[in-house]
């Protein structure tokens, strides 16, 4: 059994994930969420606080890629690390990996290499220090953990040469921190929404799911996201697919499921349920019945601003087209949500999943964050610890 935990990271992943092997239990962390300045962000410090000092060791530690919402608490974890904090294994591509150079500033992908440098970490130690990603042929690598197997989807060569180009150079001390990661181009106007009856257009939501508008994300930084496939060895698999773009995603199931779609048993979907990323070749790749969903729709407002504290609507993820490419018919989909917000209450609706065919699981009311066991064939939620 896989427990996949989605800890509250407002716009981004913070996934803790745990499995048994021997008799013992082991633990990955994958991305950290938002950093808050000096602090963890405080789903992951809650959970981190909530083990004993002795018990603080993880298997493997990934930062999928540099966007601010998924390195940003990793910065702060590896800068001061509580007490009995022990990474076996990171994960991380940095600028070292595709151009040689010693380029370390202040930019949050360059500030986490030196500290993975200077606290001599086991960084991509599976790779002998290469950089993770799939080859162009071949079967997608596999790399194992005690009890669990993890073959990796993204990602490909282009992707981490074309993040060469993009990555941030040295800056000043005193300049502005990297910008967090945009929600995109607007893909649900607000007067498509086919959820609200006082707008004055609607779509249905089999409009919605065609693909013949879909627009791939093009974006460099999620192009370099780290995705895989978690398996253990009663056959439970997870697909934790970071920010990662469709075709990367979809080419390397490809070539896993020999041509018939790769069976998983809940998939982390990718960029918050963009409609950039999840697309029908994508779709067709998997056979998948679980889908979470991590984020909280939308980005924060000012803090001193008196109005609603995040913004919805435009851009907000995740996306309407997403998730109405993601009811295929006959499937059932359960979505599970790591947030309880407007951009995902619209799912509670329970008129609305009996006639649109699907399930979702939301945090409790008053709370964010949720757990999910995953055996074979079987997902089920699961208290919080």
């Amino acid at each position: 059994m896989i427990r996949v935990e989605a800890l509250p990271a407002a716009e981004g992943d913070c996934l803790w994930v745990e499995w048994t092997h021997a008799g013992r239990p082991h633990r990955m962390l994958i991305d950290g969420g938002t950093g808050r300045r000096a602090r963890l962000p405080g789903g992951l410090a809650d959970r981190l606080d909530g083990l004993p000092v002795h018990d603080r060791r993880f298997d493997l530690v990934v930062c999928t890629h540099i966007d601010t919402d998924h390195i940003g608490g990793l910065l702060d974890l590896f800068a001061r690390p509580p007490e009995g904090f022990v990474a076996d294994e990171v994960w991380f591509n940095c600028r070292d990996h595709i151009v040689p150079a010693d380029l370390l500033g202040p930019r949050q992908g360059n500030r986490l290499a030196a500290l993975l440098k200077a606290r001599d970490a086991a960084w991509n130690s599976l790779v002998d220090g290469r950089a993770v990603v799939v080859p162009h042929d071949g079967t997608p690598p596999v790399f194992h953990l005690p009890g669990l197997r993890l073959t990796l989807l993204s990602p490909d060569e282009e992707g981490l040469r074309k993040l060469g180009g993009a990555w941030p150079g040295p800056a000043p001390e005193d300049a502005a921190p990297a910008q967090a990661d945009l929600l995109g181009d607007p893909e649900d106007p607000l007067d498509l929404d086919p959820l609200d009856d006082e707008r004055p257009v609607q779509i249905p939501w089999w409009e919605l799911a065609d693909d013949a508008g879909y627009e791939p994300d093009t974006h460099p930084h999620n192009g370099s996201s780290i995705a895989f496939c978690a398996e253990d060895a009663t056959g439970a698999r997870v697909l934790l697919g970071a920010d990662a773009h469709a075709e990367t995603l979809a080419a390397s199931l490809s070539r896993l499921g020999a041509g018939r779609p790769y069976r998983v048993d809940l998939c982390k979907v990718p960029h918050h349920g963009s409609a950039h990323n999840i697309s029908t070749a994508l779709l067709d790749a998997l056979d998948c019945r679980h889908w979470l969903i991590s984020t909280h729709g939308g980005r924060a407002l000012s803090p001193r601003s008196r109005e609603a504290r995040y913004r919805y609507g435009e851009g907000t993820h995740p996306s309407l087209r997403a998730m109405a490419r993601l009811m295929r018919p006959g499937t059932r989909p359960t979505f599970w949500f790591n947030h309880r917000v407007p951009s995902t209450e619209r799912y509670a609706d329970a008129s609305l999943a009996a006639e649109l065919g699907f399930d979702a699981v939301h945090p409790d009311p008053g709370s964010d964050g949720i757990t999910v066991l995953v055996d074979k064939g079987r997902v089920r939620r699961a208290p919080p610890v």
